[in-house]
């Protein structure tokens, strides 16, 4: 029996590691909870990517900066959702 049931249609919900937090999911309606606090972490999470991209010798200077697909923050923060 799943730990939490979907509020939405009462089918089982899964939990699933995005950039280390934790996200609970519902397959069948599609719905994604956040617990307390966990929004806040993804949003400094992909705001730090960004930083980084931006900036890559001033926070990675000890390693070459890698080439990239230009993404905006936006982009990086719906692929945390992507399932």
């Amino acid at each position: 029996m799943p730990l939490l049931i979907s509020p939405v249609d009462g089918s089982p919900m899964h939990e699933v590691e995005r950039h280390g937090v934790k996200i609970d999911i519902c397959k069948a309606s599609g719905g994604v909870w956040l617990d307390k606090g966990e929004l806040e972490k993804i949003i400094m999470i992909v705001r730090e990517d960004a930083l980084n991209e931006a900036h890559p010798r001033r926070y990675q200077a000890a390693k070459l900066p890698q080439k990239r697909k230009k993404k905006n923050s936006f982009s990086d923060l719906f692929d945390i959702f992507d399932f």
